[in-house]
């Protein structure tokens, strides 16, 4: 990637968009795929299709606690979104955030209790040099066994091949990508 570098005017005013109207359509993306996965609403449309009726036993929430990373503008929308529906939540940022609700983990000392506590990741960082490629086998192992990564965020944050690996081996049940690294996919590249 190369940085386009511009040359502004020393007197325009530049503008950070936090938002832009996309925390709510994240939140909503974030919640239909946090329910399907834990509804297992995935397997019944199989047995729809397969025209078997086969009952699946209930999930406690208290057994799925999701994890959000990155409690910006974005994330903390998210969070609160997941509240609602009464999931234990966690948060995880690089500088401090109190979010009602959410049990706050701060910076890399605290990154491994983070993912330990956590069954169902949701990625809300930004890319930068240091977030590159953070959702690799070694930080995406220390999740909770049968974990489930949704990102949201950028595709470059994932190592693909060793997300593969993880669910390949049975370490995570799924992933919900909203963004994968080359857009769009080849046909028949894996993610598909």
């Amino acid at each position: 990637d190369r940085l386009l570098a511009l040359r502004l005017p020393p007197a325009l005013q530049i503008v950070r968009l936090e938002d832009a109207g996309m925390a709510v359509q994240m939140a909503e993306y974030v919640c239909h795929a946090l329910i399907r996965f834990f509804r297992e609403f995935d397997r019944y449309a199989l047995q729809q299709q397969a025209g078997q009726w086969q009952p699946r036993a209930a999930r406690r929430r208290a057994e799925y606690p999701v994890g959000v990373m990155g409690l910006g503008v974005i994330g903390a929308r998210v969070a609160r979104a997941v509240q609602a529906f009464e999931f234990p939540v966690h948060g995880w940022s690089r500088t401090p955030h109190a979010l009602p609700g959410v049990r706050s983990h701060v910076g890399a000392a605290e990154l491994g209790a983070f993912l330990a506590a956590t069954r169902v990741l949701v990625c809300v960082l930004p890319l930068t040099d240091a977030t590159r490629g953070i959702l690799n086998r070694a930080t995406l192992a220390r999740l909770q066994p049968g974990a489930y990564l949704i990102n949201i965020a950028r595709g470059a944050l994932v190592v693909e091949d060793e997300l593969r690996a993880l669910l390949d081996d049975g370490h995570l049940a799924g992933a919900a990508l909203d963004v994968v690294q080359q857009e769009p996919l080849a046909p028949g590249h894996w993610l598909w």
